[in-house]
């Protein structure tokens, strides 16, 4: 088994559950609540992984911005050649 498959089966196994009903969760997708009664989890919410926090927007704005500045200095360095 690789390293990858290892560290993304340990994120699946990410559960809790909640002291007043018994009900199994996965804190990530409810803010760190039980969605029966609302019982925070023990240690607070869970930080979201780097990729589902970011806003893929910007991302896109980022290499649109990149690409446009290597599409003018292509055409620079073609032109004065």
């Amino acid at each position: 088994m690789s390293a990858v498959a290892a560290r993304l089966r340990g994120h699946r196994d990410r559960y809790a559950v909640c002291p007043e009903d018994g009900f199994w969760f996965r804190p990530v997708y409810t803010g760190g609540k039980c969605p029966l009664c609302g019982e925070e989890v023990v240690g607070g919410p869970p930080r979201l992984p780097f990729l589902v926090g970011l806003d893929r927007f910007w991302v896109a704005m980022a290499a649109l911005v990149l690409s446009a500045i290597a599409m003018s200095a292509l055409v620079l360095v073609l032109y004065f050649r």
